[in-house]
């Protein structure tokens, strides 16, 4: 490459060190006064999980007396319940999706001694009792263990089940023994979606305004604009089962089945009102009062008539009013 003069090549040279310094990452000799300061600001100390005290055994396990099962392992212990006493480094590592890793771990004997046992990654953890319902909102996979390789051709369609036993696993994940009528005992292994502890209500339950219809119990966190919500008039519901967060699963006289929320629905003391409010700030429109959600944008200040009212726990009065999305409540200077 040739250059008219040596301004050109300067330039030249100038643009292509800028271009390497943005595409580079940045290098700073260890020490330096940059060091120093960028390096607390990015480091961030890992903490290893803890080897739990207690393993349970899944199957008959041989027991060696050095981390080595080249040779004739000295007992084998029928699966229950073992006392760890130390493990391989960089046991809690998960090995590569499809490989087993399995992992040195040391455990206390009553009649040899400490010794070592050579298990899969996926069976280090221990079954604790449980007594909850789960509800499973998808189809799930049964399994024969509380590990991934044993799982069978049977799949469970949504349902709720009864849970007796949790696979609890260093790294915080959860497999689920539950009970089937025809299979005895089986294992939900990380299943895709389910709602623990479901309490069973099976009862009559009476909706005396209009409710939002879900159908899942998590649809009025993903509601977008007021005309994606179902609303379903005053009527008496048959209740399955509740959530921990109060909503319902529910079966209307036709037969189709459905969650709703009690606190998403029409206030039942409403009264009706002719006010006109003087927005004094920007106030945002509920699909119901007193919830944090669904929220549908925000008026600017102006002057808006009501139709309806009503006064929440804390004394403040809600205002129901007609808008271009719909029938919506505001708060009036909050």
């Amino acid at each position: 490459m040739k250059f008219r003069n040596n301004r050109h090549a300067r330039r030249l040279i100038r643009f292509m060190f800028a271009v390497l310094l943005c595409a580079s990452p940045l290098l700073v000799p260890a020490g330096s006064p940059a060091d120093a300061i960028a390096l607390p600001a990015l480091a961030h100390k890992f903490s290893p999980p803890e080897l739990p005290p207690v393993i349970t055994l899944l199957e008959d396990t041989p027991l060696y007396p050095e981390p080595d099962d080249s040779g004739e392992p000295w007992a084998v212990l029928s699966p229950q319940d073992v006392q760890t006493v130390e493990a391989e480094q960089e046991w809690y590592l998960a090995p590569p999706p499809g490989e087993q890793g399995k992992r040195w771990i040391r455990i206390a004997t009553t009649w040899l001694g400490d010794m070592w046992m050579h298990i899969d990654y996926e069976r280090i953890g221990r079954i604790v009792p449980a007594d909850t319902n789960i509800a499973l909102i998808w189809s799930a996979a049964l399994y024969t263990e509380p590990v991934q390789s044993a799982q069978t051709d049977v799949v469970l369609a949504p349902q709720t089940v009864h849970c007796n036993a949790m696979f609890q696993t260093p790294g915080g994940s959860n497999a689920y023994r539950i009970e089937t009528s025809w299979l005895g005992d089986m294992w939900l292994v990380k299943p895709n979606r389910i709602l623990l502890d479901m309490e069973i209500i099976d009862q009559d339950m009476v909706l005396p305004t209009e409710t939002l219809r879900m159908e899942d119990s998590d649809t009025a966190h993903r509601l977008q604009r007021p005309s994606e919500a179902v609303m379903i008039p005053p009527q008496t519901v048959y209740a399955l089962e509740k959530t921990v967060n109060g909503e319902y699963h529910v079966r209307d006289a036709e037969g189709a089945e459905f969650w709703i929320d009690p606190r998403y629905a029409q206030p039942a003391s409403a009264k009706p009102s002719s006010d006109t409010i003087q927005l004094s700030k920007d106030t945002l429109i509920h699909l119901f009062p007193a919830m944090d959600h669904p929220i549908f944008g925000s008026l600017s200040p102006q002057k808006i008539e009501a139709f309806q009212q009503w006064d929440d726990e804390q004394g403040q009065r809600w205002y129901r009013i007609h808008s271009w999305n719909g029938d919506l409540w505001i708060l009036p200077d909050h």
